[in-house]
């Protein structure tokens, strides 16, 4: 019977690994660059390029762990933008089969005893099936899977987190905690928020097992020095990035991210009632909300035959760092709770898996099944927009910085396609705005290699004159561009008078990215 199911649940496992990888890597690159994906990107570039700058994200309070992350895929792939977000399409698959295995350890708590004799009961062909159906089809990881950021990254150090606490919980062995500690230190290694993980993985040990408390005895020894060992060894992984010379960077920088408590208790519904506000925004557009109210609504009635306790501590992983972050953050957009997003799966999950299991739920499916196919059609409408034409898709307000504004990336891969081909005929020196960012940090990462292409990043602060470096070079032979968005467009019309429009990639929100190049007097 268990080899029966064994198979199963490996031809189940390949046919929805294919549907993932299938979802995720179409139209991988329709969407342009992002801002802050074009940082990451050019970063892992001189990281890769220049050995001794392998803390070069430090100077920006950033901690480093994706941008090493992504070198090796750029030694693969020409493309430096789908090179980064394949690492991400990889790190949401990760995220995909750390809630798999966090909701099979709560659907087997009683029966998990011993590794790895019990580690066949974990694996079960339908909850698979549930468990990649309800993240597959979520646009919320959808989207967020297919951008090179370090927020994926995270998610999946935090999937796997919950899922190595849970099963801790239970057996309390040395290996398991060793294990769970490189997981949180390398969580930690990729952004801050990670110290939620420390903190609940702690408490998903402890609490399961608090009645060892009442007695104490060498078992109570044992669970704390289990805890304490990788809380310690996370704290010793982090600490890594002490080797860095802008190791104070983070704490600094994270100053910019956050209010400190005191600030929060002259205001205490402010930031939290907009950013909760923000939050439903969120879930109402980039989750599959018939489903999910479903799936919450299942496990309302379901509950009674799952543990309490472990499943109270999956809603301490949702909503306590969800909470937090509302209450404290500065700066709120959807991606700074990606990482929550696992535990809110892991939740849907079970309320699926345990309405569909219950013969006595019959009529509740009946009710459940057209909405299910409601919100696979809105999931489906959304990932065919962004995979063929992300130009027109629409997402909430605090999210169009992807594809509006100067931080969306239209047009950038189109114009260094361009000027490499220039490249190729005469030298060629790239003027464009900002020094930082999605220029000229994206057209970089395109023209790394060639040894005729210089790109110069301006700033912003320009005009009415025309930057004495272009004219030098143009004066000197070279062919002289300009990149910029038309909205910051400062130069006057004498200086105008000697731009030749290329290339005009207009922008959602009717800004538009324009190539120039320069002919003086």
């Amino acid at each position: 019977m268990i080899k029966k199911q064994t198979k199963l649940f490996l031809v189940i496992f390949l046919v929805l690994s294919f549907l993932y990888f299938f979802t995720r890597l179409f139209g991988l690159t329709k969407l342009p660059v992002f801002a802050d994906e074009a940082i990451y990107l050019r970063w892992s570039q001189v990281i890769r390029a220049v050995e001794s700058l392998r803390f070069l994200p430090l100077t920006d309070g950033k901690q480093p762990l994706f941008m090493w992350a992504v070198i090796p895929f750029q030694k693969i792939f020409s493309d430096p933008l789908w090179a980064g977000r394949f690492l991400s399409v990889l790190a949401g698959w990760g995220t995909l089969l750390g809630i798999f295995l966090s909701t099979s350890v709560l659907l087997s708590w009683e029966k998990i005893k011993k590794l790895p004799q019990d580690f066949a009961q974990l694996l079960n062909p339908r909850l698979f099936l549930f468990t990649s159906l309800v993240y597959i089809f979520s646009p919320f990881s959808f989207f967020f899977d297919r951008l090179a950021l370090a927020d994926n990254l995270l998610s999946m150090f935090g999937s796997l987190a919950l899922f190595l606490s849970l099963l801790q919980a239970r057996l309390l062995r040395l290996d398991l905690s060793l294990l769970l500690g490189l997981v949180l230190g390398a969580a930690w290694l990729t952004k801050s928020p990670a110290i939620f993980f420390i903190l609940l993985s702690a408490s998903t040990i402890i609490f399961p097992n608090i009645k060892l408390f009442k007695k104490p005895n060498p078992q109570t020894l044992r669970l704390l020095f289990f805890v304490l060992l990788s809380s310690a060894l996370a704290f010793l992984v982090y600490n890594i990035l002490r080797l860095g010379p802008q190791f104070h960077m983070i704490a600094l920088r994270n100053k910019d991210y956050l209010w400190t408590p005191t600030e929060v208790l002259r205001h205490p519904l402010d930031p939290l009632k907009p950013h909760l506000s923000d939050i439903l925004t969120w879930y109402q557009t980039l989750l599959p909300l018939p489903l999910l109210l479903l799936s919450l609504f299942a496990l309302f009635f379901a509950s009674s035959s799952l543990p309490l306790l472990p499943l109270l501590l999956i809603f301490a992983w949702w909503l306590a760092p969800l909470f937090s972050a509302a209450s404290l953050a500065r700066v709120f957009t959807a991606r700074y709770i990606l990482y929550t997003l696992p535990p809110l799966l892991t939740l849907a999950t079970l309320g699926l898996y345990q309405s569909f299991k219950n013969t006595s739920q019959k009529k509740l499916r009946l009710l459940f099944l057209p909405l299910i196919l409601l919100a696979l059609f809105q999931s489906s409408r959304f990932f065919w927009r962004f995979t063929t034409n992300p130009f027109i898709a629409h997402l909430p307000d605090t999210e169009s910085g992807y594809l509006e504004t100067w931080t969306s990336g239209w047009g950038i891969k189109e114009s260094a396609d361009y000027l490499l081909i220039r490249a190729q005929e005469n030298p060629v020196v790239v003027g464009t705005e900002g020094s930082f960012g999605t220029l000229p940090d994206g057209l970089q990462i395109y023209v790394e290699k060639v040894p005729h292409l210089t790109v110069i990043g301006l700033g912003l602060d320009l005009g009415p004159d025309l930057p004495q470096s272009l004219l030098q070079a143009e004066s000197a032979g070279d062919e002289a561009y300009l990149l910029f968005n038309k909205s910051r467009f400062r130069f006057s019309s004498a200086s105008s008078d000697n731009l030749q429009e290329i290339f005009v990639f207009p922008k959602p929100d009717g800004d538009a990215l324009i190539l120039y190049r320069l002919h003086s007097n």
